[in-house]
């Protein structure tokens, strides 16, 4: 049975249909990535599956027992809980049980007693057969994961920011037992090397998953299935995010052409039938009118929303942008960031910073825009630049402005139209513009805050998170602009496809031991691969990986059985890589149009799509095991 079913599902608002028609379901197996322009309705239809919203129409049909996980956008937290017990009352079966434990310990030192004894040990018993026991070390790992060092566990909610309050409640989340996970925009608040963790804990887990996402890189790694919605439709398919561009590229293709001809076929008929109805033809005609009545109109696919923008400079800077010799910057002279850095900025670079949550990234942003002064070392800022600052907190929007006015006063001169028709580049049309800056959405604010800074026409961007918020389309859109801009761009992202398109060189924080063997930050230029940034700055310094790792195990001596086994784990993974590959290879094949139209073609490769994924996971468990068994042999 399946876990959640939609059947004809329509939601409406104020006479106007967000969704219409809608029908899927999620089953144990579902690995789902939810996409669409924002607004479109992917929150609401989330909201209708778990019953929080009752639908205009159709039916949902939800499995008894499930148990349903959901992540919203946002979520409000008492803000006098300490973080640690906010986490672990994910569990409330372990918090009762655990207080049960405690309360019969307390008993039993004061009076000893049989029965108190008796029931001590079957609540013992049941606390080690549920697993609680090994409940603190789950929330360590998924804790320090999430960058939630031991020593803030006892902090209050109240102290944390609201991208950490975030973290905060994705932790607990995952904590929790569920039949059913759903996550909308996860990724918003965490760094490359919490999506990197968070796709690999999704590729592992063993429940079904429905995550809403922009990060086609992370749709890529977790997904199997595509649901995108357009134009109050739900359009379902198999495969990661590139197989279902590749996917919709080819459908709306096809449904273009048949659209056309469809309208050649019917301009033709109706000339015919205008023609002919009065004269000897007359039953051709009729013939033909009853034909046309019955056909089902094929609608042309709707245009991409596609922005147009177009980020123009005043002038050019100069060569040098920024030089940064010996400095050393952070919050004060307590709490040092990063030292010894070394580094220049010219003109035309697009620079993205990469590093952890909390390194100091945007603290490096404010030294270039002269909001902080370096501890010491010097910055030398060049001439002539017009800085265009995009700051993902977007604060310096007025909140009691309409849209419209947030424009028109920075350019009172100009006539209503102009600035009707600049807003419409970044999706405010109609009653849109009317819309107070406090009442928007995310992504809204993020699109209106981009409209005012491009409209300055700056030289130089600094960019903290531009994309977070913003869709699809919008961010392809800013993309473009930014590659066809004509000055220099400084950025700090964790979209993985943006900062490819977009970076010719990394400044990296990493972290360093001194002669002291003490760890300090600095930050490095590289111009390679992302992926070799990316290891640089989340790499664990010696120091801290010798603290993780136990010490003085030793080897045992049998190395013709560990050459065995690591040769049975080499033979496996070569298995792997082969069976992905043909999955691939499926996945493709399911992505061509002509596919459907061969059903028994069709059902073979949904069949061998099925044979191999269970083939690959049994494969994935054979290596687990033989991993664990290589470790237990190879260590004492």
């Amino acid at each position: 049975m399946s876990l959640i079913q939609v059947i004809e599902v329509g939601q409406e608002f104020s006479a106007n249909y967000v969704l219409k028609n809608i029908n899927c379901s999620l089953e144990h197996n579902s690995r789902i990535g939810l996409i669409g322009p924002n607004g479109c309705g992917k929150s609401t239809l989330i909201k209708i599956m778990l019953g929080q919203l009752p639908p205009s129409e159709g039916t949902v049909i939800r499995a008894r027992k499930a148990r349903l996980a959901y992540l919203p956008q946002s979520m409000k937290l008492d803000p006098d809980l300490v973080m640690i017990e906010h986490i672990r009352s994910s569990r409330p079966d372990f918090v009762r049980l655990n207080r049960e434990i405690e309360e019969l310990s307390t008993a039993l030192q004061s009076s000893h007693d049989e029965r108190t004894e008796t029931l001590l040990n079957q609540a013992v018993e049941l606390y080690h057969d549920l697993g609680a026991y090994d409940f603190d070390n789950q929330v360590k790992y998924v804790l320090t994961s999430l960058s939630f060092p031991e020593e803030t566990w006892h902090k209050q909610i109240r102290d944390f920011s609201g991208g950490e309050q975030t973290r905060i409640c994705l932790a607990a989340i995952l904590l929790a037992p569920f039949d059913l996970l759903i996550l909308d925009e996860p990724t918003n608040h965490l760094d490359i090397a919490m999506i990197n963790w968070l796709e690999k804990y999704l590729s592992s887990l063993e429940q079904p998953f429905l995550v809403v996402s922009h990060d086609r890189q992370f749709l890529d790694n977790t997904v199997n299935s595509i649901w995108l919605l357009r134009d109050q439709r739900l359009h379902v398919t198999k495969g990661n995010y590139s197989s279902f561009k590749e996917a919709d590229e080819i459908a709306r293709a096809a449904q273009e052409k048949a659209a056309k001809a469809q309208e050649k076929w019917i301009e033709n008929t109706e000339a015919f039938i205008a023609k002919n109805m009065a004269g000897q033809k007359t039953k051709q005609a009729q013939s033909r009118l009853k034909q046309l009545q019955k056909v089902e109109r094929i609608t042309a696919p709707a245009a991409n929303r596609q922005h147009k923008l177009n980020i123009e400079s005043t002038g050019r800077s100069g060569n040098d942008v920024f030089v940064l010799h010996d400095l050393s910057f952070g919050i004060d002279r307590s709490l040092v960031l990063a030292t010894k850095i070394n580094l220049w900025a010219h003109y035309q670079d697009r620079i993205c910073i990469i590093g952890p949550n909390g390194c100091g990234k945007s603290t490096l942003l404010k030294l270039f825009l002269g909001e902080r002064v370096p501890l010491s070392g010097s910055l030398k800022i060049g001439a002539s630049l017009k800085i265009g600052y995009y700051d993902q907190h977007q604060i310096s929007l007025d909140e009691s402005l309409t849209v419209q006015d947030t424009l028109w006063q920075l350019v009172p001169l100009e006539p209503i139209g102009y600035v009707l028709s600049w807003l419409a580049r970044f999706g405010f049309r109609g009653d849109e513009v009317e819309k107070r800056v406090s009442v928007l959405s995310g992504g809204e604010k993020s699109r209106l805050y981009l409209c005012i800074l491009i409209h300055q026409r700056p030289n130089l961007l600094i960019l903290d998170e531009p994309t977070n918020h913003l869709d699809i389309e919008m961010t392809d859109s800013l993309l473009s602009a930014l590659q066809d801009y004509s000055g220099t761009i400084v950025f700090v992202s964790h979209d993985r496809f943006f900062i490819g398109e977009l970076a010719t060189k990394y400044w990296v924080f990493n972290k360093q031991l001194d002669s002291d063997h003490q760890l300090f930050n600095t930050i490095y230029e590289r111009t390679e691969d992302l992926q070799s940034a990316i290891e640089l700055s989340f790499a664990v310094p010696e120091a801290q990986r010798e603290k993780a790792i136990p010490r003085e195990k030793k080897k045992k001596k049998n190395p013709w059985f560990l050459e065995q086994i690591q040769k049975n784990m080499d033979q496996e993974n070569s298995r792997l890589e082969s069976l992905k590959l043909d999955l691939d290879s499926v996945h493709l094949q399911l992505a061509d149009s002509a596919t459907y139209s061969d059903p028994a073609y069709l059902s073979s490769l949904q069949t061998k799509m099925s044979e191999l994924e269970a083939e690959i996971a049994a494969c994935q468990e054979l290596l687990a095991s033989l991993e664990d068994e290589y470790l237990e042999e190879a260590y004492e």
